[in-house]
């Protein structure tokens, strides 16, 4: 899928985002189902990046590296995203486009390397990103990937981009689970990885059942096999937004920094793109993409952006 990929992911509740969105500067009061985000299919046919790529700038002299040198010659980042994200980068069936923060990031690092927008967007999970970043089939990885030390033994990380936070999913009749300590004994839906190590860190006791994504765990939510879900905010909003049965709660925990996922081998590749990151941080383009995605799914102002290196592993 080469140029603009449409990724639409459903953020639910200023709730949500506020913890996202709490770390980058600017935390949202909270609020439930029911406020801060319009209809799914209303508020995807808004979310379009396309504004802020436009706006994007184009790197001057910079210098040729291994990674930089490749992208070059195939005319496109190759990046890990995901489809099923409202906000941050959601495909659209009918039109086959992807939108959202996250593939509005990775359009705006193509255009900087390239001067084009020209991206290609290649499947990833969270058990195989390091991989593909290591036997290089990919140039980086853009999907609300968590920086964490462990990680970074594994991989560079450029950024943070973002800050999000764990969030918490029970069913909307649920009035026992209002914090995170009310997991303890709990069985809770998560994703290996960094949503695992959160949730034990916060709630040793609870017991954990891993999925491989986030509709898999609000599916065992709604049906009775676990007692909540917890994955990072971006993850969730969408699910939550698109369905009246579960809802998120105002409490969360942790923070999840969103870094862009780089290989180890290329440390002058990742000087690039944290000088990228910065350039869209202070010439506004960060805060129209936020707008143009996660900001209209929500009734609060725009955050500020992180501070790069401000997270371990970054």
């Amino acid at each position: 899928m080469t140029g603009k990929s449409t990724l639409v992911t459903a953020l639910v509740g200023v709730t949500l985002i506020g913890s996202v969105l709490a770390g980058c500067g600017s935390a949202p009061t909270a609020a439930t189902n029911a406020g801060g985000v319009a209809g799914a299919a209303a508020t995807a046919q808004k979310i379009d990046q396309s504004a802020a790529v436009a706006a994007g700038p184009v790197g001057q002299n910079l210098p040729s590296t291994p990674t930089l040198d490749k992208i070059r010659q195939q005319g496109a980042l190759v990046f890990a995203g995901a489809r099923n994200g409202l906000g941050f980068s959601q495909l659209d069936p009918t039109t086959g486009k992807v939108s959202g923060f996250d593939e509005g990031i990775a359009e705006l690092l193509a255009k900087y390397l390239l001067g084009k927008p020209n991206v290609k967007m290649s499947q990833g999970s969270s058990d195989t990103r390091e991989t593909l970043l290591q036997n290089h089939t990919i140039d980086a990885a853009i999907e609300t990937y968590t920086i964490t030390p462990a990680r970074a033994q594994l991989v560079n990380f450029a950024g943070p981009y973002y800050l999000a936070a764990s969030g918490i999913v029970v069913k909307s009749t649920d009035s026992g689970i209002t914090k995170v300590s009310d997991l303890a004994g709990k069985k809770v839906a998560t994703e290996s990885g960094a949503a695992k190590d959160a949730l034990v860190a916060a709630a040793p006791t609870a017991q954990p059942v891993l999925f491989d994504t986030t509709a898999e765990c609000i599916t065992a939510l709604e049906q009775g096999r676990v007692d909540a879900v917890t994955l990072n905010n971006a993850l969730l909003l969408g699910a939550v937004a698109t369905k009246p049965d579960v809802k998120m709660i105002s409490a969360t925990y942790s923070s999840n920094p969103f870094g862009i996922g780089l290989a180890k081998d290329d440390p002058r590749f990742k000087t690039i793109v944290n000088q990228f990151l910065n350039t869209i941080f202070t010439d506004g383009v960060w805060t129209t993409l936020w707008k143009d995605t996660v900001g209209t799914l929500l009734k609060t102002p725009p955050p500020a952006p992180p501070k790069l290196g401000s997270a371990a592993g970054s």
